[in-house]
């Protein structure tokens, strides 16, 4: 069960506070009264936030750890899609626009700090600040052009190029999952990109 706080350290406003500045220009004042909509959120490690069929309800602001969002395909193998880290919003993100259900499952990679926001909540929120609304058009902009990007490398590169990818784009993976995980991300085997990896140390 997730350990819910509904106080958290100055510190993670400040972070807030940065991340949305590179989406656009947004007064800290602001970041704190929006942040009264969060509350702090631990998760185990393997905890699901979200299983499929479920209508996703609640964004999230990674403090610490990480998320994963996942499907399964007609035999049952998992489908990893995102992953999301520190200072990074996560969601089912068409389940959350369109309260719908969602064919995606999100959950914990590790022990992991949220703060998460419920729908109602931020909406009304955004309704009545244009620059969290410009905010909010630029982060979707952007995830659409990395889905995009991602979705490309998938269908153009080769096995050995999709992994020079992560090295040059997302060398952090690497670090954070699975091998299993990464290689179902780049929609190959893992003994496939275990060979590639293990040919690229050499």
């Amino acid at each position: 069960m997730a350990n819910i706080q509904r106080q958290f350290p100055i510190a993670f406003a400040l972070r807030f506070h940065e991340m949305l500045n590179k989406l656009n220009p947004v007064s800290f004042e602001s970041v704190q009264d929006f942040l009264n909509q969060f509350e702090l959120v631990e998760y185990k490690k393997g905890e699901v936030l979200l299983h499929a069929g479920e209508v996703c309800r609640h964004l999230y602001y990674v403090i610490k750890g990480g998320l994963r969002c996942f499907m399964h395909d007609e035999d049952g193998k998992e489908i990893n899609l995102h992953f999301y880290f520190e200072d990074e919003l996560a969601s089912e993100f068409k389940s959350l626009r369109q309260q719908t259900p969602s064919d995606r499952n999100l959950a914990a990679l590790s022990t992991t700090k949220v703060l998460r926001a419920a729908r109602p909540d931020y909406i009304e929120f955004f309704k009545n600040n244009d620059s969290f609304m410009q905010a909010a058009f630029r982060f979707f902009q952007q995830m659409f052009l990395e889905e995009e990007e991602h979705s490309e490398m998938l269908r153009k590169l080769s096995s050995e190029e999709k992994y020079q990818y992560v090295l040059d784009n997302h060398p952090h993976l690497l670090q954070k999952i699975s091998l299993t995980q990464l290689a179902s991300w780049l929609g190959m085997s893992r003994e496939s990109l275990s060979r590639i990896r293990g040919k690229a140390i050499q």
